[in-house]
Order: C-alpha cells, then sequence, then structure tokens
C-alpha cells in the first residue's frame, strides 16, 4: 500500500473533472460503470489490497449478523481515513452491497472534504437530537456511497458522552439493518477518549498501523485502552510498507 496517498489523490483528481454535457439528459448508468469512474487513477496493487482486507473482514465477521467495522490507528497520521475512504468505493462496487461511511473522528474529520460534502450537519447533530438520520445522510462518488460526516464539533470534550449513549447504540443497529457494510473513521486511540467508547459498540476493530513508523509500545498501549472496554480488534492493516526485493517474493517467503 505505499502508494495509497497518490492513488487517491489521482481518483480526487478525476473526479473534479468536468462531465460531457451529453450526460445530463442520459440515464444513469450501471452501478458497475459507475464504479469504473469512482475508482479511475487507483493503483491496481492497491485497489487488489483493497479486496483483500475485504476477504479478512469477510472471514473474521463470518458469524456475525452484521458488518459494522471501526478504523482507527494509535497515533494520527498512519494514514486509516484514506484506507477506509478507499475501501469504502470498493466495496460499493456490487449491487448488493450497500455501504454506509460513518465521520466520527469529530476532533480532526475529513471525510466530508474527501467527498465534498458539507458538514454543517453529521452525527453529531444526529446524537444530540437535532438532525435526524435522513438530515445527515449524503449521497456520494455518483450515487454509489452513502456518507454521514462528524457534523460541527466546537469542543469535542463536551460530545464525547454521545458516543456512550442509547442514540449512538440505535444508530448502528439502524445503520447496519440498512447496509451491509457501515464503516466507521475515528480519531487515534491514544488522542482521543471517545474513540474506545466507540470501539465496544461496533462488531469488530481494524487497527492501521504505519510501517516502520509506529513503535510498538504505543500499538500495545492502544490495544489495551480499548480491549479495557471490550472492543474486539479483528486485524491490523500495515500501511506504507517498502518493499526492498518485489512484493511477489514477499508473499511467497
Amino acid at each position: 500500500m505505499s502508494k495509497i496517498y497518490d492513488a487517491l489523490r489521482r481518483a480526487e483528481k478525476d473526479r473534479g473533472r468536468p462531465r460531457p454535457k451529453e450526460r445530463e439528459t442520459q440515464p444513469r448508468p450501471a452501478r458497475v460503470s459507475e464504479g469504473t469512474r469512482v475508482l479511475t487513477g487507483m493503483d491496481e496493487r492497491f485497489r487488489r489490497s483493497l479486496l483483500n482486507l475485504k476477504n479478512a473482514i469477510d472471514s473474521e465477521m463470518k458469524a456475525k449478523d452484521s458488518r459494522v467495522v471501526l478504523f482507527t490507528s494509535a497515533v494520527r497520521g498512519e494514514g486509516k481515513t484514506t484506507i477506509v475512504a478507499s475501501l469504502a468505493r470498493i466495496l460499493s462496487l456490487g449491487d448488493s452491497q450497500k455501504t454506509l461511511l460513518v465521520d466520527c473522528a469529530i476532533r480532526d474529520p475529513q471525510l466530508h472534504r474527501l467527498f465534498g460534502t458539507g458538514n454543517t450537519k453529521g452525527i453529531v447533530e444526529h446524537l444530540s437530537g437535532r438532525a435526524s438520520l435522513a438530515d445527515v445522510v449524503r449521497s456520494v462518488d455518483e450515487g454509489v456511497l452513502d456518507l454521514v460526516p462528524a457534523g460541527s464539533c466546537e469542543d469535542a470534550d463536551a460530545v464525547q458522552p454521545l458516543f456512550a449513549s442509547d442514540a449512538f447504540r440505535l444508530f448502528l443497529k439502524e445503520a447496519a439493518s440498512r447496509y451491509d457494510y457501515v464503516l466507521v473513521d475515528s480519531s487515534a486511540v491514544l488522542e482521543s477518549p471517545e474513540t474506545a467508547l466507540i470501539g465496544s459498540r461496533v462488531d469488530g476493530i481494524v487497527l492501521v498501523v504505519h510501517a516502520a513508523k509506529t513503535r510498538r509500545e504505543v500499538i500495545k498501549r492502544a490495544m489495551l485502552m480499548v480491549q479495557k472496554l471490550d472492543g474486539a480488534f479483528i486485524g491490523t492493516v500495515l500501511n506504507k510498507k517498502k518493499y526492498y526485493i518485489p512484493e511477489r517474493i514477499y508473499r511467497r517467503v
């Protein structure tokens, strides 16, 4: 996944290009065609890695009725937001796979910027009773993916109890009943106490680790904080791994 940021940057650049005028009067094409446009510019190796991640999540959660998965990291800058956003796009390609992406990284929300939506109403407003679910769900990537942005938050510590509330539990339950996958982005564990609370409410947690950067002791401390609240880790993504010999050889050793 060493080309992850370049891949997403190319994809976002392609999304911003003007559409041909004749498309305004033509019916909406099939989802597969839309997905091809959504993933334009994505490195093929990166795409395969995302599909492998999907398969790993399905395997770890095959005994569960829902797939509500939190993506987090020990500290900021690990690349979790890029990975969860790209995985959501991959999952949304299938006609039978409805995917909801939820931005719970209230201390530094990024998903609304990646997808070019507003952030005036989001998960904070919904959990506090100021907006309905229909008010905060945004259709993005030409309608193939749904997004709930973080919303407005002046004091992250003040809204932290919202993620321990019945409102959040009911939100996840309703989202799981409507979507095949609910992917949640959060702030880094060691920088935001609400992340451990969120982890206790989801079906599984994926920890994103920057290869050769984040120390093992830091990772263990973050995992322990989540596990103390009964959060269940289902796997780790080693991001920005550098291959000094061809990758195909790594896969055989």
